[in-house]
């Protein structure tokens, strides 16, 4: 074969390839001009948004804040961010990012999240299947819609129930006194360590009982189990990336197969013992055991059997892995924010541990053998919920990502009327917790605003608070993680003062100075949701009240 018939040999494939990348060009310049279109229309009705480019849209802008953010920064921090420089857009507005991004309605406003939340559910963004997938598999309650949805909310909210967790909290305790020890050994030592390691473990080991009624026993040994689960998480995405290197990123379906391995591994023997001694556990809520009876009552035919259904296998692991990792996640983020305001504001906490006293008595050594055996002191500890609750607001974990449909509109107090339709609807938690339209004093730690009699200004808003959103998709383990961390304040809040280690940290990493979003420098990052920078690096000593 001659040179020339080599070169004139390859045309065909050159043309091909040519041709392949002209349609997606041309793909991608219809695309662009539809979507830059749709925003422009948007603009001409009048519709809330921040200063459109006609060929960038809100790339640069975007970009401007998230460049100013130190690294990792959760991206629930955007809306806000655009609202204190544009003051105006309070309520919703839209935002162009596109080609990195779908367009987006972001909300920060407590009635118009009502409406379809509450009012009407719109079904969940495609990211949120996107992100959960690799460690759910393909159903779980979150993802789920309409009465597969129902029928499975329906069956686990007994696991959930008030009442049932307070059967749950002994065990609580005996984890929370391990966390305690942990605790104890560090200060004792006087070294920085990463608070949210700790609690990560523990609530972990809680969720582990809740769950499969199963001790992974995190906070003293290895699980491969929860090691996986938790590598998992550092791996997945929303499928919205602003590196685009992300979307090529040829180690990340690896990672996702060989932890999906390990976890369903562990899970599925847990399963099968579960499933073979079911009708002995005729009591058991645990969330492994529900779904069982469930699957049992439906289908009477596997009773007989030894093994299950494989399809129902795969249902349940999806489930088991969305409540451990839903039911640690966050729990322990908003645990290691309580301890991190209330070490900022002193006289916060002392009041609250002037309330532990009254409650539990000040003789420390019995708190937890008084909690053990009656749980329902809990429920005096009005000034510990409003504590926790005033650091969820301040800062929330997650938001709440839905898709727009083409008959839904939402409407504003100036009656203006928001199309949804190509729109991912942003619920922005983070936004509407932040927003001064609704919250007065809205950036201060203020556990009164809880306490105060409706009328008081600093009486909160209707449905301005929602770290657990609301609605019948609300977190169904919110009763829960309410409990989990009054647990892990009453028995460690009076006998340690925790305080953050970031400037040693900073040093010792060698990062620059003013790493902070709002000032804060225990800002959130993108982990599952939104988690303290750094893990909380900290040091803790035995408190006066420890001591006597």
């Amino acid at each position: 074969m001659t040179a020339f018939d080599i070169m004139f040999g390859q045309r065909p494939l050159l043309s091909s390839v040519t041709s392949v990348v002209l349609i997606a060009v041309g793909v991608f310049l219809v695309k662009l001009y539809r979507v830059r279109t749709f925003f422009r229309r948007l603009q001409k009705q009048g519709l809330p948004m921040p200063p459109h480019h006609p060929l960038f849209g809100h790339i640069p802008l975007s970009a401007n804040i998230i460049g100013s953010f130190p690294p990792y920064a959760h991206g629930n921090y955007l809306p806000d961010q655009i609202r204190q420089r544009y003051p105006h857009l309070d309520s919703a507005f839209y935002l162009d990012t596109w080609p990195f991004g779908p367009p987006v309605l972001a909300v920060v406003s407590p009635d118009m999240m009502y409406q379809f939340t509450q009012d009407r559910n719109l079904p969940k963004d495609k990211g949120m299947r996107h992100f959960l997938r690799p460690l759910t598999g393909e159903q779980d309650l979150v993802t789920l819609e309409g009465p597969i949805w129902k029928r499975w909310r329906a069956t686990f909210n007994p696991g959930f129930s008030a009442n049932h967790i307070m059967t749950l909290v002994p065990g609580m305790v005996e984890d929370v006194t391990v966390f305690r020890d942990i605790l104890r050994g560090h200060a004792e030592q006087g070294d920085m360590f990463c608070l949210e390691e700790a609690s990560l473990n523990l609530t972990i080991d809680i969720i582990g009982k809740v769950v499969m009624d199963h001790k992974f026993n995190s906070q003293t040994t290895y699980n491969d189990m929860t090691s996986a689960l938790r590598n998992q998480l550092s791996w997945c995405t929303y499928g919205i990336e602003i590196n685009p290197l992300e979307y090529i990123n040829i180690i990340r379906p690896i990672v996702h197969w060989n932890n999906t391995r390990r976890m369903n591994r562990y899970i599925s023997r847990e399963l099968d013992s579960r499933y073979n001694s079911i009708q002995e556990k005729a009591k058991s809520k645990s969330v492994i055991d529900l779904a069982l009876k469930a699957y049992q009552a439906e289908d009477t035919a596997n009773k007989s059997t030894t093994t299950m259904d494989a399809t129902f296998k795969d249902f349940a692991l999806s489930q088991v892995k969305l409540f451990i990792f839903a039911g640690h996640d966050t729990t322990s983020a908003g645990a290691v924010f309580v301890y991190h305001l209330l070490s900022k504001h002193p006289s916060a906490l002392t009041c609250l541990r002037a309330e532990h006293d009254s409650v539990f008595g000040t003789d420390l050594g019995i708190t937890a053998s008084r909690l053990s055996s009656d749980p329902y002191l809990l429920n005096q500890l009005h000034y510990t919920l409003a504590v926790i609750k005033e650091a969820l607001r301040l800062f929330p974990a997650v938001s709440a990502p839905r898709a727009g449909q083409p008959d839904f509109f939402l409407s504003d107090a100036e009656g203006r009327q928001y199309p949804t339709e190509h729109c991912l609807v942003w619920g922005n938690h983070f936004g509407v917790h932040h927003n001064p339209r609704h919250w007065p004093r809205v950036e201060e730690f203020l556990p009164e605003r809880w306490l105060v009699p409706e009328g008081d200004p600093l009486y909160p808003t209707k449905n301005a608070w929602r770290p657990f959103e609301r609605g019948p998709r609300n977190c169904v383990g919110q009763e829960l993680a309410l409990v989990e961390i009054k647990v892990m304040l009453a028995l460690t809040i009076r006998e340690f003062d925790i305080v953050d280690a970031y400037d040693e940290w900073d040093s010792q990493k060698g990062n620059p100075k003013g790493m902070n979003v709002n000032g804060e420098r225990a800002y959130m990052i993108i982990r599952g949701g939104g988690h303290p920078a750094d893990f909380y690096p900290c040091k803790v000593k035995v408190a006066a009240k420890g001591k006597s």
